[in-house]
């Protein structure tokens, strides 16, 4: 898994291929592997974008639930 990471994390091009689709989870390891290595702003703040996404869709849709 690691080397699955430092390849994401290799170009900008890489990340945002993976980013659009991955979930929470796999966000969360890429950004705590980014924030444990290089610490590039702009990489850090895209996948915490995803992450802020990804939570926001999930909650819509329990307050969704709640609502039917």
């Amino acid at each position: 898994m690691a080397k699955a990471i430092n390849k994401i994390l290799s170009s900008w091009v890489d990340l945002n291929n993976f980013i659009r689709s991955c979930d929470q989870q796999a966000a969360e390891k890429l950004l705590a592997e980014e924030l444990a290595g290089k610490k590039r702003k702009q990489f850090a703040l895209r996948i915490h974008s995803r992450i802020n996404k990804v939570r926001a869709d999930k909650e819509r849709i329990e307050i969704l639930r709640k609502i039917k």
